[in-house]
């Protein structure tokens, strides 16, 4: 099965074509084999015609050289390479016979031939005085000759007959068609040269055509391809395509502009909704602070007030990251890049797993004096993201593990844990927003699904990625990758 459409259109268009001049060909073959034949009866008509002319004046009956002569000049005229192809009879008007070929086939039966009927008024009135016919030997003054042409088959072989009559003489004069199949293998033959080269030629062209009749499907995959967040104001032009062609780039523009005016409704909504949320939010968390001191210690109104702050907390952590998104969609996240040493930032991390998790085995192996150029805070968010998953998502008595692997290029921080597993069919789906691998069991475990995310953004916008590496045991492997 070819997938490729412009390579199917090419070879359709090739097969059709070539099917076309396959059918033409065997046409003119044919129409140029006709014509051949055509002609041999034109030519074995007039001889039998001249013949007739001569017969006037007959030779001594049976074989003579004057019958020779004329057999071989027929044959010369006619291009006879076997002389067995050609056959002469000739009888006077009574029937007769004075001169047949000697190698005249038996089957053919001389009695059988449809010889033509002579005119019943002779002489009309514009016939010309005596020794003006043409060809017609001196002091003729018969009827001219009547002539027909005819076909017999003997052996397989089809003879083409040419008769012709006076009052005076009957002659027929046949020839085996087979004469003209020289000819017409020189004519296939050209043919079997010019097929190939010009099968070559069509399907040359077809690849051609085909590929022009695809530069507009390629320009729409091409534009797709530079399709980001910050190219959606990108159009197409339609100057000088096709008509088919410019009525889907006139759609694909008109889909970039309402994928462009919605993606900035749903970017301003988020960004202004996130932004507007950040101030209440920080108000109210300062007034339940505030209010939790002034409460007695262990009492209920301190409990409710701590539950509510702790909510309220959650509330702003969504706010920040939403807004985060927003300006990454945008691609508006603005870095402050600065060196820093990636090495203390993970060897301090995995002294705080320590003491956040001491229920799991924290191991790290970190290479010295990892320095990179990145913003430090919004790193900090990436690597404290990671490690918070690893801890919420590990198992009873597990471990984690924060190393690094270092290129010419690039640094890994490679942060795994034990856990019960994660599917591969999860695996892209994990990164998207709001998205819990179990909804069930994450209602347990604090968060929205926005902190991987966030996280594969930030380190986008440091010219890395964040991804998931695929293991065959229940480990989860979340490789950081950063330019250095």
């Amino acid at each position: 099965m070819i997938h490729s459409f412009r390579l199917r259109l090419a070879l359709l268009s090739a097969v059709l074509s070539g099917l076309a001049l396959a059918a033409f060909s065997f046409s003119m073959w044919w129409l140029m084999r006709d014509i051949q034949i055509e002609q041999l009866d034109r030519q074995v008509r007039a001889h039998a015609e001249r013949e007739t002319h001569r017969a006037g004046n007959p030779p001594p009956p049976g074989r003579g050289p004057g019958h020779d002569r004329m057999a071989s000049k027929i044959i010369e005229s006619l291009g006879i390479r076997d002389n067995n192809d050609l056959l002469v009879l000739i009888q006077d008007g009574t029937g007769q016979t004075l001169y047949r070929s000697a190698h005249w086939p038996e089957r053919f039966d001389v009695e059988t031939l449809p010889w033509p009927a002579q005119s019943s008024q002779w002489p009309p009135p514009t016939f010309p005085p005596p020794g003006l016919l043409p060809d017609a030997p001196p002091g003729f003054a018969g009827p001219p000759p009547v002539s027909s042409t005819s076909v017999q088959t003997i052996g397989g072989d089809d003879w083409r007959i040419g008769l012709s009559t006076t009052d005076r003489a009957r002659v027929a004069i046949s020839v085996n068609a087979r004469i003209i199949e020289p000819d017409m293998a020189r004519i296939r033959q050209a043919f079997y040269v010019a097929l190939p080269l010009a099968l070559l030629m069509i399907g040359l062209g077809s690849w051609f055509f085909s590929n022009r009749a695809m530069q507009p499907l390629e320009k729409l995959i091409a534009a797709t391809r530079r399709i980001t967040a910050k190219g959606l104001d990108h159009r197409i032009s339609a100057q000088g395509e096709y008509e088919e062609c410019v009525e889907v780039i006139n759609g694909f523009n008109f889909m970039l502009e309402r994928l462009e005016r919605s993606f900035k409704q749903a970017q301003r909504f988020s960004g202004d909704a996130a932004h507007e949320l950040k101030t209440p939010l920080a108000i109210l968390q300062g007034q339940l602070e505030r209010a939790i001191a002034v409460a007695g210690n262990g009492s209920s109104m301190q409990a409710d007030l701590t539950s509510i702050l702790d909510e309220v907390r959650r509330l702003s952590s969504i706010s920040s990251k939403l807004l985060l998104l927003s300006l990454a969609d945008a691609g508006q996240l603005k870095l402050s890049r600065e060196p820093f040493c990636l090495s203390k930032v993970l060897a301090d991390l995995v002294e705080d797993t320590r003491m956040l998790a001491p229920q799991l085995s924290v191991a790290g192996e970190i290479d010295a004096d990892l320095l990179i150029n990145a913003d430090a805070s919004l790193l900090r968010q990436v690597l404290h993201n990671l490690i918070s998953n690893a801890i919420k998502y590990n198992v009873e008595q597990g471990w984690i593990s924060i190393t690094t692997v270092v290129s010419e290029q690039t640094i890994e921080v490679v942060v795994s844990n034990a856990s019960s597993g994660i599917a591969a069919s999860e695996h892209d789906k994990i990164f998207e927003r709001f998205y819990r691998i179990d909804p069930a069991h994450s209602r347990q475990i604090e968060g929205v699904g926005l902190g991987l995310s966030v996280s594969r953004e930030i380190a986008r916008a440091h010219g890395g990625d964040l991804t998931i590496k695929a293991s065959s045991d229940n480990t989860s492997q979340f490789v950081l990758r950063l330019p250095r």
